[in-house]
């Protein structure tokens, strides 16, 4: 071959590969529902640590692999008969390094089976398969849910715990619509005898319609919905024994207007730990129950702000008569030493930082392994603390590091995620954090593909008092001569940190795809959001929207300062509580933003529910000026931009009417806003309408914001 064919096959070579390089993205690739989604998928190494000892088990597509040896799905299938596997569809849960539960979702029923003769060894059946399955610690029993009543179910059949069944009253579900850090209803002890559940009593709250349209005549859905300043339901606690199939429930003081929350079993089955908040979740009392006859031992201690407390970590136990409570008492989420005979407390951590997870405890050696941003607000670390107070970081590395420990809390693994670096699996020894192995490590999750240019900017808030963090995301072919339209999008509300140092600063990666469109995409936290202690926190306290547009505006203000950005093209996307801003931005300083689009948005705090909206903003009885000030149903005449407005129609919990009052509203004030109705979807919407709704959002900033 001469050297001109070489040459221009070299050439064509050096194209393909440039051409493979810099693939573009898409929203088929870049939207969770989209169809080449999970090939790019951020996901930690799969797996689980045997129930006994510290192995830990990686699962993928070809089964469960514990060390060099794999055990496939299909021997684990082959072990069932025909009738007990189904079609393959099961998960399953490992007692020790030979035995696992096997749960078979098509009939409902778990197995045990031993994997060293490839034996099925035991069996727990009768299981509804659309049930939320809690599985005692000691195997024997597991709970569950069908319907409105609880179940529990052992080798020997299914027991209901609940002998009425009551229009309205539910029994093991979670309540308080999970608020406060309340995930399930059903809470079993150590040892697996005791089942505490919750009983919850929603008689006396008004039916709220939801309909079903996939029917020939829509069928309406009720749900109870307790809206702010109205009838809240009234819940109790109950224990389930398996020995003698009694209960009893605790002797509590009257669940009207009260919330129970966090609830611990001591170690040795005794005892019952409950935190107790009042209506208006400014005084908690963290209670001691007797679990033989639900009787009051004790109010081991309360806790009370002028603003909210809200526990949303249980205690945890280090032995019978310790255990470790989370608390904002001094400004900032730190840890703390009880001791329930000498009802004496130690302070554990402290700095102008926070713990942001507790995971448990040693009970060998007394440490307790926590996660906290002790290493700067957009960081995650592991640690461990002794019962004295000796406090050792596990962690390595500047990012965000999630931990899963061992059932004996020997081994953990760190799952790290920096701004360049996707994933890195390592397992540790929880002793000394040192790497044991390494499961998984993606550097970039999109390889091959043309990225934007992220950098982020620090900004001071508006009272001059905090740094906030904001996230510029850039086009791939940025030109810093050319001026270009940005899109401002927020959440802003608590319990949320969208900028961190975390794979691409925390970004979501649809927003990447917008920046490919020629947009800049900017993020910013303000004051009212997570982990950065009371008085970052609470500035929000009966007045929602307003620091965190002061905030924004700051934001808002710094991008007109930029050469590069046009500041008659600024538009500005949320959903949910970034639904509420969106439209409070817009009506507010509604010279500003050219273009919006608002996805499920509270546009009136008294029609959202008890828990969330009368913890920061009081009863609409009690604080009328607030709820008026912040409801954008009743500012959308002053609106000038144009604004799309996107809500699923059976969205429980930012309830339809919120979005059709303001729709009202801007017609009786001759205000034209766009509406897009998603049939049958909820508070968001997911899977494959997932990718139409992004078309829907960049088609609208192309019509409305770029052009």
């Amino acid at each position: 071959m001469n050297k001109q064919k070489i040459s221009a096959l070299a050439a064509l070579l050096m194209a393909a590969t440039i051409a493979t390089a810099q693939q573009p993205l898409t929203l088929e690739n870049m939207v969770p529902g989209g169809s080449e989604f999970n090939e790019h998928r951020n996901s930690r190494a799969y797996g689980i640590f045997t129930n006994q000892g510290n192995i830990f088990v990686t699962i993928d597509n070809e089964g469960f692999h514990i060390g060099p040896t794999v055990i496939s799905r299909q021997q684990i299938g082959n072990t069932l008969s025909d009738s007990q596997k189904g079609t393959y569809n099961y998960i399953a849960k490992w007692l020790d390094t030979e035995n696992l539960w096997v749960s078979v979702q098509e009939n409902g029923n778990l197995y045990r089976i031993n994997l060293t003769n490839n034996t099925l060894t035991d069996s727990i059946i009768g299981i509804n398969t659309d049930a939320d399955i809690d599985i005692a610690p000691n195997f024997t029993h597991v709970a569950y849910n069908c319907g409105s009543s609880l179940y529990v179910a052992s080798r020997n059949g299914s027991h209901r715990v609940n002998t009425d069944s009551l229009p309205g009253v539910v029994y093991g579900k979670a309540v308080h619509r999970n608020e406060f850090g309340i995930e399930k209803g059903t809470f079993w002890s150590e040892s697996g005898r005791l089942l505490a559940f919750y009983r919850m009593d929603e008689s006396m709250v008004g039916e709220y319609p939801i309909v079903d349209i996939t029917k020939r005549e829509a069928i309406v859905k009720p749900i109870r919905y307790p809206m702010a300043g109205e009838t809240s339901h009234e819940v109790q606690i109950g224990i389930y024994n398996t020995e003698n199939e009694s209960v009893i429930y605790l002797k509590t003081a009257s669940p009207v207007n009260r919330y129970f929350t966090n609830i611990a079993w001591s170690p040795d089955d005794k005892f019952l730990l409950v935190a107790e908040l009042n209506r208006e979740q400014n005084h908690l009392w963290l209670n001691q129950y007797s679990a033989a006859d639900g009787s009051l031992v004790k109010t081991l201690f309360e806790e009370e702000n002028p603003e909210w407390v809200e526990p949303c970590i249980p205690p945890l136990f280090i032995d019978n008569n310790q255990f470790v409570w989370v608390s904002e008492r001094d400004g900032f989420k730190h840890l703390y030493l009880f001791d329930i005979k000498t009802l004496k407390t130690k302070q554990l951590t402290r700095g102008n930082w926070c713990v942001t997870d507790l995971y448990g405890c040693n009970r060998a050696s007394g440490d307790i392994f926590f996660q906290a941003n002790e290493q700067g607000y957009l960081t995650r670390d592991i640690y461990k603390v002794s019962p004295k107070g000796k406090m050792t970081r596990l962690s390595s590395g500047y990012g965000v590091h999630t931990a899963r420990f061992s059932k004996a809390y020997g081994r953990f693994v760190d799952d790290f995620s920096a701004p360049d670096y996707a994933i890195l699996s390592t397992l540790r020894n929880a002793a000394d954090g040192k790497v044991i192995d390494t499961l998984k490590s993606v550097r970039n999750t999109y390889e091959g593909y043309t990225l934007p240019r992220i950098k982020t900017v620090s900004l001071k808030s508006a009272d001059g008092r905090f740094d906030l963090c904001g996230r510029l995301i850039l086009p791939p072919d940025f030109d810093s001569t050319k001026r270009y339209p940005v899109i401002d999008y927020m959440y802003g509300g608590p319990h949320s940190q969208l900028v961190d140092a975390s794979w691409l600063y925390g970004a979501a990666t649809w927003k990447l795809y917008f920046a490919q469109q020629g947009y800049i995409v900017f993020t910013m936290d303000n004051r009212g959001t997570e982990s950065r202690g009371t008085e970052y926190e609470h500035c929000i306290h009966r007045r929602l929207g307003t620091c965190e547009m002061e905030d924004q505006m700051v934001g808002i203000n710094y991008l007109r300062s930029l050469p590069y950005i046009d500041t008659a093209r600024i538009g500005i996307h949320g959903w949910s509580f970034g639904g509420f801003m969106t439209i409070s931005m817009m009506t507010t300083h509604n010279d500003v933003f050219k273009a919006g689009v608002a996805g499920g948005p509270v546009c009136d705090w008294s029609l959202y529910e008890v828990m969330y909206g009368e913890r920061y903003m009081d009863t609409p009885q009690e604080n009328p000026d607030g709820y008026a000030r912040n409801c954008v149903a009743d500012s959308i005449g002053n609106l000038r931009g144009r604004l799309l407005v996107i809500h699923g129609d059976i969205d429980p919990v930012v309830v339809w009417q919120n979005s059709l009052r303001l729709l009202q509203n801007a017609v009786e004030a001759d205000v034209l806003v766009d509406y897009a109705v998603y049939p049958q979807h909820e508070h968001n919407v997911i899977g494959p309408d997932r990718v139409h709704l992004f078309k829907r959002i960049l088609q609208y900033f192309d019509d409305f914001l770029k052009n």
